[in-house]
C-alpha cells in the first residue's frame, strides 16, 4: 500500500509529537473584528518539528443559519457531501513565512493521505480538534516545519462578516524559542493508520486564490 516508513512520516508531518511535551510561546493576537464578530489567535505551542496555535473565533450573538453546529462549518477545511458553503461566508485563513513559502485552510492535506506526503520543507498548514457553539468557536491548528527568522505572517478573510484580508504579522523567534523549550517524554511509539475526502473550492481573486507554492520563475530569457 504505502512505501516502508511512508505513513509515519506522514503523519509526523501531519499532527504534533505525541511523545513531546511543548514549550510555550506567549503569543496571541485579535486577527480582526467588528460589531457582531472577533477573530484571534492564541495559545501557541512550539515543538520540535513544528508549532501548534488556536483560532477562537466569537459572535456577539447566534444567526438562525449557523444554528446547529453551521458556525464551525465555516471553518472547517472538509467539504461535506450536499453542503454549498459560498467562499464570502466561508473564514479563510492562511500564513505565509518570511522566505515566501505559504498555506491556507482550504487545502485539507490530512485527507489527501500517505500517498501525497510532502517533502520535509514544504508548508503544511492542518486542521486538528476543535468545536463551540452557535456564537463562540475554538479550532486548533499544527503548522510544520517551524518558521524561519522573521515573522509569521497570518491572512484572515471573513468577507460576510466584513473582514476582507486582514495580515497580522507574529515573532517566528519567539516560536522557534518556545519549540527549543519542548521536552521529549519517551520514544516515538508506532502510528495508527487512518482514511480520506475531497478538497475546497478557491476563491478566483484575492491572496486565498494562489496556490500555496509561489509560482517558480523561468530562466531567463536572451
Amino acid at each position: 500500500m504505502w512505501a516502508d516508513g511512508q505513513f509515519e512520516r506522514w503523519q509526523q508531518r501531519m499532527s504534533a509529537p505525541e511523545n513531546e511535551f511543548p514549550g510555550s510561546a506567549g503569543i496571541s493576537a485579535l486577527l480582526g473584528r467588528t460589531a457582531d464578530a472577533a477573530v484571534g489567535i492564541g495559545e501557541f505551542a512550539g515543538f520540535s518539528t513544528g508549532f501548534r496555535f488556536t483560532l477562537a473565533v466569537r459572535l456577539r450573538r447566534p444567526r438562525p443559519e449557523f444554528a446547529r453546529g453551521g458556525l464551525f462549518g465555516l471553518l472547517s477545511a472538509h467539504v461535506h457531501p450536499g453542503v454549498a458553503i459560498p467562499p464570502a461566508s466561508r473564514l479563510l485563513l492562511g500564513l505565509e513565512y518570511a522566505d515566501g513559502r505559504r498555506a491556507d485552510t482550504l487545502r485539507d492535506r490530512r485527507a489527501e493521505g500517505p500517498g501525497s506526503a510532502p517533502d520535509d520543507e514544504q508548508l503544511l498548514f492542518t486542521q486538528q480538534s476543535g468545536g463551540g457553539g452557535d456564537t463562540s468557536v475554538d479550532q486548533t491548528y499544527w503548522v510544520s516545519p517551524l518558521p524561519p527568522a522573521g515573522p509569521v505572517t497570518f491572512v484572515l478573510s471573513w468577507p460576510s462578516f466584513g473582514m476582507a484580508e486582514i495580515r497580522t504579522e507574529v515573532d517566528g523567534t519567539a516560536i522557534r524559542a518556545a519549540a527549543g523549550r519542548s521536552e521529549q517524554l519517551w520514544p516515538p511509539q508506532p502510528p495508527d493508520e487512518p482514511t480520506p475526502p475531497p478538497p475546497a473550492p478557491r476563491p478566483t481573486t484575492g491572496w486565498f486564490s494562489y496556490p500555496e507554492e509561489p509560482p517558480k520563475e523561468g530562466p531567463a530569457e536572451g
